[in-house]
């Protein structure tokens, strides 16, 4: 897929409606797709996102889990559906910056979707089993040196920024850890929690209520300062390894083609949306970093990241089996 460069639920999108103008009523439903399984980091934030917009549109949204080939799979439906404003994305860097580094056999990423509007930004945690032997990022590095590829990672998918964030961590850090790729960040928290795969990396918004639970122990952030919600957790920049900042950020995208009145619409509320106090209160319980980018700003971050991962991509080899 390609993107054409263009210049807490229900009571929080209630009360950031108080603070805007809804549109006139479309009894039309707009289904928003999520590609990854409920539950991840960007389908909990999304959720309460669209809420919100559903209220300043003063339209339905109901938002559907298509998950399957790494975010391909829900992505490419959204670009081959009608353009009629009823079928939008909600997805992250890691589908329009990451993949296609790594598969170019894929839809080009800067043809078939229209950057509407990004509304956050997160970094991710390294985290561990509660039980792991582990206990710094630097045990887990000293232990990948001793013994190139022993050391096991789970992530969603090759090429996601699951595996890609821990991809670029061996190249600042020097070490070789041996990727585990699942169909779902999911399945790698069970074996990871089991003692059956060392470590992963995700969005803090998921890695939370595991750390929280005492089933897993966080052992560093991506973020250039101490998230909110890991207070205790050092930065990779701490950590002497200032390279191995990494995020994603999270916006919505329509079929090119869609009528740019539509587009319009969309940006302009999803902005207030995103510029709301209450809806960056809300990110901050999560983990993630508000933000606001109009679609010409959010297709510069794409274009920009796809730069950034295919450097390490190449220095990696690392291919879509």
């Amino acid at each position: 897929m390609k993107i054409k460069l263009l210049s807490a639920g229900t009571v929080l999108a209630l009360g950031i409606l108080a603070n805007g103008t809804a549109l006139a009523q479309d009894t039309k439903t707009i289904h928003v797709i999520v590609p990854l399984l409920a539950g991840a980091g960007t389908d909990v934030v999304t959720r309460t996102f669209v809420a919100a917009l559903a209220q300043r549109l003063n339209q339905p949204i109901v938002v559907e889990n298509k998950a399957g080939g790494a975010t391909l799979l829900g992505a490419s439906y959204v670009a081959k559906s009608t353009p009629d404003g009823l079928t939008l994305l909600a997805a992250t860097t890691s589908t329009m910056s990451v993949l296609p580094s790594v598969q170019k056999t894929a839809q080009d990423t800067l043809k078939d979707l229209v950057p509407i509007a990004a509304f956050s930004i997160s970094p991710f945690v390294f985290g561990v089993a509660a039980e792991s032997k582990y206990k710094t990022l630097q045990d887990m590095v000293g232990a990948a040196k001793a013994a190139p590829g022993k050391l096991t990672f789970g992530s969603s998918g090759t090429g996601t920024l699951t595996h890609m964030v821990v991809e670029l961590m061996s190249v600042v850090a020097k070490a070789n850890f041996a990727h585990i790729p699942y169909k779902g960040v999911t399945g790698a928290y069970t074996d990871v929690i089991g003692g059956r795969v060392d470590f992963l990396a995700d969005a803090p918004a998921s890695m939370l209520p595991q750390v929280r639970g005492g089933r897993m122990r966080a052992l560093v952030v991506t973020a250039p300062k101490r998230l909110p919600t890991f207070p205790g957790v050092p930065t990779v920049g701490e950590l002497g390894l200032p390279d191995a900042e990494a995020d994603f950020t999270t916006g919505l995208f329509a079929p090119v083609g869609t009528p740019a009145a539509v587009i319009a619409r969309y940006q302009s509320e999803a902005l207030q949306v995103a510029q709301s106090q209450a809806f960056k209160d809300y990110l901050g319980t999560q983990g993630y970093e508000p933000l606001a980018l109009d679609g010409a700003q959010f297709g510069k971050v794409i274009k920009e990241g796809l730069a950034k991962w295919e450097r390490v991509v190449k220095e990696r080899s690392i291919k879509v089996e």
